[in-house]
């Protein structure tokens, strides 16, 4: 397995040295049309709950490999969807409809238009329940040759649902993980000023001082971006910001090792949260997975789709997944 993740790496960068260039190129200014979509879900109270989600597509959604999108902590779906700042184009939702994926960003639950219940109950089990329901609804009500291969993609604390929910449930045929640590590391914030948010309430805001500092590489990003971002800022419930604490502090409780389809990883290199520094031992996280790969991406902090280079990072998605699942 090391033998082949090493391989596959050093096959991967060379594919991507030759490939990129064309491929982070837009494909033309075709419209992509956005459609609110409502599931219901039960959560372990019994009782039914709306998760709402905007899919992004362009034509039809025959034979449209879908992308289910599962956002970090203070955001929610309009991560996915950022403004163009500058003649920038800030949308891996809108980049990815024009290649002919089916998007659907998630508002997970107790963010964005997605039904608010008790934020301490609203932790890391019923958001990786959601996804999975929100997968098995779509599935479900799909016409033939639609929505058949899925993929979750999750950035931050919606990489770790995402991999709950693969790792439990099993419903995607590829996962990609950005801005997410399986390994072990260490992060620079003193833990008493992360457990102090735990007294906020059942609904955590983080100001807008420190997001930007922990999520933003400054000499990379457009400051006009950073303050839309915090301007917009959403909350997150402090059971899921629990459970977040508490995979970071113990990682071995982390269900990687259950994950057996393709997994692709990425890293920024100046990610204070997930750096890629770590590359190596996060590639070992996933031993069951029939194929990982870890991307590195420069002058990137966290926020990978806000900051300059960010086509380099969808390019690269892009090109995996057609080799895994196309």
């Amino acid at each position: 397995m090391k033998k082949m993740i090493r391989l596959m790496g050093a096959w991967m960068a060379l594919v991507l040295a030759l490939a990129l260039p064309a491929t982070a190129e837009a494909t033309g200014p075709r419209d992509v049309k956005v459609e609110r979509r409502e599931f219901p879900v039960r959560l372990a109270n019994g009782q039914r709950y709306t998760v709402v989600g905007y899919l992004y597509y362009q034509g039809s959604l025959k034979n449209r490999p879908v992308q289910i999108l599962s956002h970090g902590i203070t955001y929610n779906h309009g991560y996915w969807d950022l403004p163009e700042i500058d003649g920038r184009d800030y949308s891996y939702a809108r980049y990815m409809a024009r290649r002919n994926y089916a998007v659907l960003a998630l508002d997970l639950p107790g963010a964005g238009e997605s039904e608010r219940l008790d934020g301490d109950a609203l932790n890391l089990a019923e958001s990786a329940s959601a996804l999975h329901q929100v997968a098995r609804h779509l599935r479900a009500t799909a016409q033939k040759n639609t929505f058949e291969q899925l993929i979750y993609v999750g950035h931050s604390n919606g990489a770790l649902i995402s991999t709950f929910a693969q790792a439990l449930y099993g419903d995607a045929q590829a996962v990609v993980n950005t801005g997410w640590l399986n390994a072990p590391h260490t992060v620079p914030v003193d833990s008493s000023v992360l457990l102090e948010f735990l007294n906020q309430g059942p609904y955590i805001t983080v100001p807008g001082e420190m997001r930007g500092a922990l999520f933003y590489d400054p000499a990379h990003s457009n400051p006009e971006l950073v303050a839309y971002d915090n301007e917009t800022a959403d909350t997150v419930t402090r059971g899921q910001y629990g459970d977040l604490l508490t995979m970071m502090a113990y990682p071995q409780l982390i269900p990687a090792g259950d994950i057996r389809v393709p997994v692709m990883v990425q890293l920024g290199d100046n990610d204070l949260l997930a750096p890629a520094s770590y590359a190596a031992a996060e590639a070992r996280m996933y031993p069951r997975s029939c194929l990982v790969w870890v991307d590195t991406l420069n002058n990137t902090g966290h926020v990978f789709n806000g900051h300059y280079g960010k086509e380099r990072g969808w390019a690269a998605i892009d090109l995996w997944l057609s080799l895994v699942v196309r």
